[in-house]
């Protein structure tokens, strides 16, 4: 995650970051604890805290944010975003509740200050992903969504410069190099 270090503090802290990344050692089993349960706090905190945000931010303030979004950060803010849909889909299934349910009541909730409100219809439909099956559809020059990227980028089964192939780069170092499979795709 590029310029997590130059991010202030958010739900999580930029020591919170580097704990969670494995680059911090806390030196106890205590701290460790500790630093556990503060991020686990704050995430619960947090949580409540964008009901408050719907009702109260300005939308001049929630303008401003858009905007950053949108103008400065390309995609990693298309990351973050989906990031945050991806941690409330997975939290909210944990939770018992259906998603369809809560994203279908979290819209019309945005939606209601307009004067809308929105039918909302979600399909989903899972299959398997195994690195063996993505890398024949790699091979074969089938499309590949993000996620089956992702997990061909996080495997040893394929290399860097067979992802850039996929991609028709000419860079013959591999060029996905940071990890990032979703800037690698949104710049082609």
């Amino acid at each position: 995650m590029e310029g997590d270090d130059d991010r202030g503090r958010g739900v999580l802290s930029p020591a919170d970051r580097a704990y969670l990344r494995g680059e911090t050692d806390l030196g106890s089993v205590q701290s460790e604890r500790n630093t556990r349960g503060r991020i686990r706090d704050r995430v619960h905190d947090a949580l409540f805290d964008f009901e408050l945000l719907v009702e109260a931010l300005d939308e001049h303030d929630r303008d401003l944010v858009a905007g950053r979004l949108a103008d400065g950060e390309g995609t990693e803010s298309f990351d973050a975003l989906v990031a945050a849909v991806a941690f409330l889909y997975r939290l909210t299934e944990e939770t018992g509740l259906d998603f369809e349910t809560v994203l279908r009541e979290g819209v019309n909730v945005a939606e209601a200050p307009e004067g809308r409100a929105a039918t909302v219809d979600l399909d989903l439909t899972f299959h398997g992903l195994s690195v063996e099956g993505l890398r024949s559809k790699l091979e074969r020059g089938e499309e590949l969504s993000l996620t089956e990227l992702a997990v061909l980028h996080d495997s040893d089964a394929v290399r860097p410069d067979e992802l850039a192939a996929y991609f028709e780069d000419d860079d013959p170092t591999g060029g996905v190099d940071d990890g990032r499979i979703q800037s690698k795709v949104t710049n082609f």
